[in-house]
C-alpha cells in the first residue's frame, strides 16, 4: 500500500523497500538534527531538565510528602531506569526519545488515517516534531511533558483501532506515556475520551485503565493534609504571551506562547517566520476541513484542540476567574500554565498540514519538489530548534561525589535543605544557565525542596507548608537576626548542603550552631546541632499512594503482556 502511495506522489522508480523505509527514516533524521550535539559526554541540565548520576529511589519520590506531586510519577521512573542505564545515558535517551517517538508516532498515525502518501506524511511529521511548542518546552526542560506529547499520536492511533475492537494494549501503553505528568495525563484522558466516546462505536472500559494509570499523581495530590491550592499571582506570571503575532490567540494558533520569554526562539516574530507560521496555520485549517469532510471522527480531535486553545487563553482573557480558582479550588493550579496543554492543537495542525499537502500534490506537476519543500517549511520557520535549541552539555563538579558519600554515611535522623534555600540556580559549572537546583536529586538523603518561584521579578508563594515555614524563618533571620534553628529542627532539618557558587550569606552568619562535615570549592555540608523532630509518616496516606501505584503498575504490566502476546503471532507468521 505504501508503495502505491509513493507512486501516486510521482516518485518514479521508487522501490517497494524504499517506500517502506523512507517514512520511518525521516523522523530519525529530524532527531539527529535536533539532538546530535547533546550526545557528547556529560549531562544536559537546564531549567526543569535535571538528571543526576543516580537518583536514589526513596519513599518521598512516590508523592508521600507535604509538597504537591509535581514530579510524580516521573521521578520514580527515572530512579528505576537509571539503575539500569545510569543517569547520564538515561538523560541522552530521554532527549532522543522526545523527537524520535513524536515523529515515529506521527508516521504510524498517518498510515492509519490514509490521508495521503509518504511525502505528505513527511510534512505532517516535520510539523509535529519541529514547531514552537516543542522548541519552547524543550528549552524549558519539560521532558516528561514532551514525552507525553510524543505519546499523543500513538494514543490517537490506538484509540481509532479500539473503535474497531482491537489494540487495547497499545492504547494503555500510550496512556502510560501521557501519564508521566499530571498535565500530560489530563491531556491524554481528554483526547482518548473524545475519540472513544464519539458517536459510533464508543468504548468506555479502556478509559478506566487509562484513569488508573494516572492514579499515582492523582491520589498523591488528594492524600495531602494541606489544601492543594496555589498562589493566585501565579496566573498572570504563567499566562500565555504574545510573541509578536498580533495577540495571544494568534501566537497560540501558531503554536507558541510560553510564559518564559528567555526560552522563546529568537526567530519568533521575525518577518519570514511570522509569514511562514501563518502560512502553515492556513494550510492546516484547509487540511483539517478536508479530513473532517472525509471522516467525521476528525471532529473529536478538533474539539480537543479547541479545549487546548481555551486552556491556553484563559490566563490572558479571564485572569481573575482562574486566579480565584487557583487560590481556592484544590488542584486548579494544574491549569495556571494553560499553554502546556497545547499538544492536541499541534497534533491537529500537523495532520491538517499533511492533508493539505496531500491535496496539493494531487494537482501540481512537480510533486517531489513541492512535497520536499513542504516537509522543510517548518524547519525554515524555526531554525533555532536545530542542534539542541539552546541546550548544552555540562559536567557536575567532581567533588559532589565525595559530598554525596559523606552525607549518605551519616545515619543520624533528619533531612537536608539546599542552601541558599531557593528553587533555581545559575551555576558556573552549567555556564550560568538557569537550572532547578540539582542537589535534592543528586544527594541520596531525603530533602525538603524550596518551592517558591521568582517569575518576572515577583516571588510566588510555595505550596509546601514545611518549605514555607523554613523559607520564612530564614528570611526573618536575615531581617531581624532571629535564630532559625528551632524552626529548622521542628521541620525535620538535620543538614544544610551549601552551593558555594549560588552566593548569599553563609549558614554560620545566620545559624549559631552548625558543624562542618565536608568542605569543597563548590559545596559544603553542615550538620545542624540538635535533634530534628520526627515528621508524621501519615501511614494512611502511604497506603493509599502505594495502592495507587500498585493499581497503575498492574494495568501497565497487563498492557505490556498484551502487546507481547500480540507480537508473537506476528513473528510466527513471518
Amino acid at each position: 500500500m505504501l508503495a502505491q502511495y509513493w507512486e501516486e506522489e510521482g516518485v518514479e522508480g521508487g522501490s517497494s523497500r524504499l517506500a517502506r523505509l523512507l517514512p520511518w527514516a525521516w523522523p530519525v533524521l529530524l532527531t539527529v538534527l535536533i539532538t546530535a550535539p547533546l550526545l557528547a559526554p556529560g549531562f544536559v541540565v537546564d531549567y526543569d531538565l535535571v538528571f543526576v548520576p543516580d537518583l536514589t529511589l526513596r519513599l518521598n519520590l512516590f508523592g508521600v510528602t507535604t509538597a504537591l506531586p509535581r514530579a510524580v510519577p516521573s521521578d520514580v521512573i527515572v530512579a528505576l531506569l537509571d539503575e539500569v542505564t545510569g543517569g547520564e545515558l538515561l538523560n541522552k535517551l530521554v532527549l532522543v526519545a522526545i523527537p524520535l517517538l513524536s515523529g515515529l508516532g506521527m508516521t504510524a498515525l498517518w498510515r492509519e488515517l490514509r490521508l495521503g502518501g509518504p511525502l505528505a506524511g513527511a510534512a505532517a511529521v516535520t510539523l509535529y516534531v519541529w514547531n514552537p511548542f516543542v522548541a519552547e518546552r524543550f528549552r524549558l526542560g519539560a521532558w516528561a511533558l514532551l514525552l507525553g506529547y510524543a505519546a499523543l499520536p500513538w494514543l490517537v492511533r490506538a484509540a481509532l483501532r479500539l473503535r474497531r475492537g482491537e489494540g487495547w494494549a497499545g492504547f494503555l501503553l500510550a496512556s502510560a506515556g501521557c501519564a508521566l505528568t499530571a498535565s500530560g495525563g489530563v491531556t491524554g484522558l481528554l483526547v482518548a475520551a473524545l475519540i472513544l466516546l464519539w458517536p459510533g462505536r464508543g468504548r468506555v472500559w479502556p478509559l478506566g485503565g487509562a484513569a488508573l494509570l494516572n492514579a499515582p499523581w492523582l491520589v498523591a495530590g488528594l492524600a495531602r493534609t494541606a489544601a492543594a491550592t496555589s498562589d493566585p499571582a501565579a496566573v498572570p506570571a504563567f499566562a500565555a504571551r504574545d510573541e509578536g503575532y498580533g495577540g495571544v490567540l494568534p501566537t497560540l494558533l501558531t503554536l507558541g506562547g510560553v510564559w518564559n520569554v528567555d526560552v522563546v526562539p529568537t526567530s519568533r516574530g521575525d518577518l519570514i517566520p511570522l509569514l511562514l507560521g501563518f502560512g502553515l496555520l492556513l494550510l492546516s485549517v484547509v487540511g483539517v476541513v478536508i479530513w473532517c469532510r472525509r471522516d467525521r471522527l476528525g471532529l473529536a480531535l478538533v474539539v480537543a484542540a479547541v479545549v487546548a486553545v481555551c486552556l491556553g487563553m484563559v490566563g490572558a482573557v479571564a485572569p481573575d476567574a482562574i486566579a480565584w480558582a487557583v487560590g481556592e479550588v484544590p488542584g486548579a493550579g494544574l491549569f495556571r500554565d494553560g499553554q502546556r496543554y497545547l499538544g492536541p492543537l499541534v497534533l491537529l495542525e500537523a495532520i491538517g498540514f499533511g492533508a493539505a499537502v496531500a491535496a496539493l500534490l494531487r494537482v501540481v506537476p512537480v510533486k517531489c519538489v513541492v512535497g520536499a519543500t513542504a516537509a522543510l517549511v517548518p524547519i525554515v520557520a524555526l531554525p533555532g530548534l536545530a542542534a539542541g535549541g539552546g541546550l548544552k552539555v555540562s559536567q557536575y563538579p567532581a567533588e559532589w561525589v565525595l559530598a554525596r558519600q559523606v552525607l549518605a554515611a551519616d545515619n543520624r535522623p533528619g533531612e537536608f535543605i539546599p542552601w541558599p534555600f531557593e528553587s533555581y540556580r545559575a551555576p558556573a559549572w552549567n555556564a550560568r544557565r538557569p537550572v532547578l537546583d540539582p542537589m535534592p536529586r543528586y544527594f541520596s538523603q531525603p530533602s525538603i525542596v524550596p518551592d517558591e518561584l521568582i517569575v518576572g521579578g515577583h516571588r510566588l508563594a510555595g505550596e509546601d507548608p514545611r518549605a514555607t515555614a523554613i523559607a520564612t524563618a530564614l528570611r526573618d533571620a536575615v531581617r531581624t537576626g532571629a535564630d532559625p534553628t528551632p524552626t529548622l529542627l521542628q521541620q525535620g532539618v538535620g543538614w544544610l548542603v551549601v552551593d558555594r557558587e549560588a552566593g548569599g550569606p553563609s549558614p554560620r552568619e545566620l545559624i549559631p550552631q552548625v558543624t562542618e562535615e565536608f568542605s569543597g570549592s563548590s559545596v559544603i555540608i553542615y550538620r545542624l546541632e540538635g535533634t530534628p523532630a520526627e515528621q508524621g509518616d501519615r501511614p494512611w496516606a502511604v497506603v493509599l499512594v502505594l495502592a495507587a501505584w500498585a493499581a497503575a503498575g498492574a494495568v501497565l504490566l497487563a498492557a505490556a503482556g498484551g502487546a507481547i502476546a500480540r507480537l508473537r503471532p506476528a513473528r510466527s507468521s513471518l
